[in-house]
């Protein structure tokens, strides 16, 4: 070996025209003079190794890409070849062993078609694998691929089913449903659990399996059953049980995803302001409290599906209470308290629920339902009204939606100073429509039949034909303040309103017109104090969407109100709108910053990176939050934690264009000269390899003029110069860093440096001089 890069550069030119002539024997000859000038070469070993397998040398390719997975540990193909060639040999424990390890590294690149392809090659080969089938229906689920989704938790609940987990398998079905509502074989396969009859055995995923020949095709397509009519077990539950089991499906979800260590290197970051002086145990103690609420949550959905629901509502009162602020695990305790009769707390759980879009028909229900209990019919109309919203909304476009909202605003306005008699009537004729398993059927019936007496453009509520009250005044009243607006006739626009707030004083659309009115006549303190009011009505209603719509009109009026936008963040995450509620956290701490409180900036933006775990676009979030925080520490000189920040940045991107210059800065100015050395050289690899050796030197020639004396920088921009023929300038460099390293006393290190200078071939005046020095030193 004699390490020349010019015999490795030619040996594998020729390689490569060997290999593209389909002359193998020749292209490992030349592939292997590349690998013995350069045995740890990564490209060398991969080419030689495709080359032996195009020759069917399949044990010697094995050794070879073994090399390369041991030269190169995050590059996927050697570990993709190895299980190929592991395959054919019939090995297949270390086949999937290596498609693993591959699809680990394409996760770590967030490469996820690369990743499912491998987990499907590990599906097809061992269909029974679980937390493969696992892997592959979250993924699928995560990128809105319903159908592949649904398909996987099939299998996983054929392979659960046999592994006697019978509770589990049904969760896995019921997921499936809900991801393909009406499909025939997630319908039968629930059904099957529900009789305790056996699922077929799990099939490959689509997509890996061999072709099947045109007659089996036929067979087949011959012998597929007929569309059976669903029978009554198909249907779907009461919305409140529906909810339930939705619930513990996103809880089972966050189970099949929970993090090896959730910290995401939160210890390491020191991210909270007020962690800074803790030590290692009280660290340590934060990240077992992170990991104790997945396995509390584990305990109580295990408790639950055993019929104690006493004990499952304590253990995920405890999994709450360490950090499981989740709308699902909420909703799924509130409906336990609920039926264990400890109403209070079930109300408080519940109302914590609504606002996510998969629970607001069950959470809304289900308060009712207390309400009712307790005697209060009017708290009762107005959820089960919000319930019947909600219903309603399912059996119309989308484009009705907004108008459908607005009559059932003036709905639920008209029926708060009914009495009894009529509250009675709304509570239990919306009960009746709405409980029990033909709940949706009766929807789109009501719905067919509204369409079917009033044709035209104007959509008619539900609550229309449940006698839940007339409209109309109201409505004419909206329509002649909405005219006098238009006209900009201010004034009597709000006496209209003042007179309709004699006989709707709650009807919060009423509320929002003379706030408008307010802003237009130039009393925004007034209109503001009045748009806070209607949004915390909204909230105490439970009504979180129309709440965090005001909130946020109230921020475009007035964008400094941490307040406002402070309850707008916890109303987005509560309705699992995470992305939103992300750059909400952003603007906050731009507001801090311009405030100049820094450390409540600081921590905003780690507050925004706990949720954006939540997110599915979890890893561009978590980027962008950390460069935040990074920059809030580099203003603050607070060099050590901002180190600390761009390495966890590398961590997530190591492709990130930003944070290699700031760690080479930081561990610079830090005296960590050693670590910047390496990631310097790491960075210049990246941009050489992009063909950007210009943009190398010049950062060299920067990192250079900022920090003069640093050896590191010094000897990397001598070489530089040197490999690129300005040899002036590398003699400059040489001497430079000679000098620093005579001051220094490393004589040795001095003693190669005009050495090199004397290889390099400075002007024969200058040769005499740097030889005689060289010399002495000796």
């Amino acid at each position: 070996m004699t390490g020349r890069k010019d015999l490795f550069d030619e040996s594998m030119r020729l390689g490569h025209s060997a290999a593209w002539e389909l002359d193998w024997d020749r292209s490992i000859e030349f592939y292997r003079k590349a690998v013995t000038e350069f045995p740890d070469n990564s490209t060398a070993l991969i080419s030689l190794g495709l080359a032996l397998i195009k020759n069917k040398r399949y044990r010697e390719a094995l050794d070879i890409y073994k090399r390369a997975a041991e030269a190169s540990p995050s590059d996927p193909i050697p570990f993709e070849k190895c299980a190929e060639i592991h395959e054919q040999r019939g090995e297949i424990s270390m086949a999937i062993e290596r498609r693993e390890a591959a699809a680990d590294l394409h996760v770590r690149k967030r490469n996820t078609e690369k990743a499912i392809e491998n987990w499907g090659q590990i599906a097809r080969m061992a269909p029974d694998n679980l937390a493969v089938r696992s892997r592959l229906a979250l993924t699928y689920e995560r990128l809105g691929r319903r159908q592949e989704a649904s398909r996987e938790y099939l299998a996983v609940a054929s392979i659960l089913q046999k592994s006697k987990k019978i509770n589990r398998a049904m969760e896995a079905a019921q997921l499936a449903l809900r991801l393909t509502p009406g499909d025939k074989e997630a319908s039968d396969s629930l059904r099957s659990l529900r009789q305790g009859k056996a699922l077929p055995n799990p099939r490959p995923p689509h997509g890996h399996t061999g072709p099947l020949r045109i007659s089996e095709m036929k067979n087949y397509i011959k012998s597929s059953p007929v569309h059976e009519e669903p029978e009554e077990s198909d249907q779907l539950e009461d919305p409140e049980a529906a909810a339930q089991n939705q619930a513990l499906s996103i809880l089972a979800g966050i189970l099949f995803e929970e993090p090896q260590s959730e910290s995401r290197g939160e210890e390491m970051l020191n991210l909270s302001s007020s962690e800074k002086e803790q030590g290692p145990l009280s660290q340590l103690s934060q990240s077992v409290g992170r990991q104790e609420k997945y396995r509390l949550l584990s305990h109580a959905i295990d408790l639950q599906t055993r019929r104690n629901p006493r004990q499952a509502a304590e253990e995920l009162q405890r999994a709450i209470d360490n950090g499981l602020d989740h709308p699902a695990a909420h909703y799924n305790l509130g409906i336990l308290l609920k039926e264990l009769h400890d109403n209070e707390n079930a109300r408080i759980h519940l109302m914590a629920s609504i606002g996510h879009p998969e629970l607001e028909l069950g959470s809304n229900l289900a308060l009712g339902r207390l309400s009712r209990q307790e005697g209060d019919m009017a708290e009762a109309a107005r959820f089960l009204l919000q319930a019947l919203r909600f219903a309603d909304s399912l059996s119309v476009d989308k484009d009705q939606s907004a108008q459908l909202n607005n009559l059932y605003d003036t709905i639920m306005a008209s029926q708060t100073e009914g009495d009894d008699k009529a509250l009675s009537q709304i509570v239990e004729n919306t009960l009746n429509f709405l409980s029990g398993p033909q709940w949706l059927h009766r929807v789109k019936m009501a719905r067919k039949q509204l369409e079917d007496q009033g044709p035209g453009a104007a959509v008619i509520p539900i609550a229309e034909i449940l006698s839940v009250g007339s409209t109309d005044r109201i409505v004419r009243s909206l329509e002649k303040i909405d005219s006098l607006i238009t006209a900009n006739h201010f004034n009597s626009a709000m006496d209209e309103a003042l007179l309709a707030l004699d006989y709707a004083p709650y009807y919060l659309g009423l509320h929002l017109r003379i706030a408008n009115i307010l802003i237009e006549t130039n009393h925004k303190d007034v209109a503001l104090k009045k748009l806070i009011i209607i949004a915390e009505t909204h909230c105490v209603r439970g009504e979180t969407i129309q709440a965090a719509k005001v909130y946020q009109r109230i921020l475009r009026l007035s964008p400094i109100n941490l307040d406002v936008r402070k309850r707008l963040i916890n109303l987005l995450a509560q309705q699992d709108l995470i992305d939103e509620a992300v750059q909400q956290h952003l603007e906050l701490a731009d507001l801090y910053r311009q405030l100049a409180d820094m450390e409540s900036a600081r921590d905003t933006l780690t507050e925004g990176l706990k949720l954006a775990r939540r997110s599915s676009n979890e890893h561009k979030l978590s980027v962008n939050l950390l460069r935040q925080i990074g920059d809030l520490d580099r203003s603050h000189l607070d060099w050590n934690r901002a180190l600390r920040v761009y390495e966890q940045i590398l961590k997530l991107d190591p492709e990130d264009e930003i944070a290699p210059r700031h760690v080479i800065d930081l561990s610079l100015h830090l005296g960590k000269d050693t670590q910047a050395a390496d990631e310097l050289d790491k960075y210049l690899e990246r941009l050489v390899k992009a063909d950007q050796g210009k943009e190398a030197l010049t950062l060299l020639e920067e990192l250079v003029h900022e920090n003069p004396g640093k050896q590191v920088l010094h000897a990397r921009l001598a070489d530089a110069y040197r490999a690129i023929g300005r040899k002036a300038d590398a003699i400059a460099q040489y001497d430079a860093l000679g000098e620093i390293q005579l001051n220094a006393g490393q004589i040795k290190g001095a003693m190669h440096s005009i050495g090199t200078i004397i290889e390099i071939g400075p002007p024969e005046i200058d040769v005499a001089g740097y030889r005689d020095l060289l010399h002495n030193l000796e």
